[in-house]
């Protein structure tokens, strides 16, 4: 989903006393003689604030102990100001989901992903009216999205290209998401089971001979499921060796576990060429507790490559500031490099305390 849909500064003696104030004992009885040397980040995507509000923003992030921002627009702008508080800027990227791309939803609707009822994700958008979605199958579009890295990659300070929404939609949404439109998805449903484009099904009719439309039961079908993964998968590693020729990183926001990302949406993303990947391990989406996300990161290092960092994604609107804290100890605890929050603007003063609490004291 669309994380802004799914949706204040104080000084640093200050926070670092409500921390230590407010902090159970028994939790920093826990902490103690142990540190993790971690590196957090959060995503950035709400950009109407003036720029002193960002600026206050900028220093709780600062004072909080977080490495960087990763803005999901304005880049030249975040950059100047993060700047002023030594703050990487990671520019977040939203790859296949073009719902706001009119230029392409006008002049090129051809290119949009066509779900197993035959309707285009222009016409027919599952869930939102957003969620139109490029082919990534198409080189037509590939070579539009390689343009838009050109422009990124343009802007000397930022850190790397971190992609998002570099899958298929979601064939079945996460539990709690469901009841949210009124749908039951107790397996997969057509109108949710993307993509049977022309270009798709001709592509893998030259390669394995059959017509993806005339198969029974789609999901059973290993070939025809790998096949989707490995689109995504070019497609990603074709941006790495770009944006890697121009000494740049490349990162990305994936869905929470490998087998979740598969099942969901098409997304095989332990086979990516990437820099540092940042599950988003929304553990209330799930209908798990805090737990839960150190289980997700361990069975993440399980599949993914050793030398690659992982930031766990943490969803703040609808954690306890207690669990903020107890969500970075599971995760550091089975491999996480640090955690990234979404979103920063509605993170509370007891929830920054929390969190500055065991990464500036942990």
């Amino acid at each position: 989903m669309k994380r802004k849909d799914f949706l204040k500064t104080i000084s640093a003696g200050s926070a670092a006393l409500a921390a230590a104030t407010a902090f159970p004992q028994s939790v920093i009885a826990k902490r103690q003689g142990r540190r993790w040397n971690s590196k957090n980040y959060t995503w950035v995507s709400h950009h109407g604030d003036s720029d002193d509000e960002a600026r206050r923003r900028l220093e709780q992030i600062k004072k909080s102990g977080l490495k960087g921002i990763l803005p999901s627009g304005q880049y030249e702008r975040w950059v100047g100001l993060a700047e002023e508080f030594d703050l990487e800027v990671h520019a977040w990227w939203i790859t296949l989901q073009r719902g706001g791309d009119n230029y392409l939803i006008e002049n090129h609707p051809d290119w949009f992903m066509v779900n197993r009822n035959g309707d285009s994700s222009v016409d027919k958008p599952a869930y939102v009216d957003y969620y139109k979605w490029l082919c990534p199958t198409r080189p037509e579009a590939q070579e539009y999205l390689m343009k838009q890295v050109d422009q990124i990659l343009a802007i000397s300070e930022i850190k790397s290209v971190h992609l998002d929404y570099i899958r298929y939609p979601d064939v079945i949404l996460p539990i709690q998401l469901q009841p949210v439109y009124d749908i039951v998805q107790d397996r997969e449903y057509p109108e949710y089971d993307y993509c049977y484009c022309e270009a798709c099904r001709a592509k893998f009719k030259d390669l394995h001979g059959e017509d993806p439309i005339d198969f029974t039961k789609p999901e059973d079908h290993e070939v025809w499921n790998r096949f989707r993964y490995n689109q995504i998968t070019h497609l990603v590693n074709q941006i790495a060796v770009k944006v890697r020729n121009r000494g740049t990183k490349l990162t990305a926001a994936v869905f929470p576990t490998p087998d979740i990302a598969r099942s969901l949406v098409r997304q095989n993303w332990p086979d990516w060429s990437l820099d540092a990947v940042f599950p988003m391990i929304y553990n209330h989406f799930y209908h798990k507790d805090a737990r839960w996300v150190g289980e997700a990161v361990a069975e993440c290092r399980r599949e993914m490559p050793k030398t690659t960092p992982l930031y766990c994604g943490l969803y703040i609107p609808e954690m306890s500031a207690i669990e903020v804290s107890q969500a970075y100890e599971y995760a550091m605890e089975n491999g996480a490099a640090g955690v990234t929050i979404f979103p920063d603007h509605t993170m509370s003063e007891e929830q920054w305390n929390y969190l500055s609490r065991v990464i500036l004291q942990g």
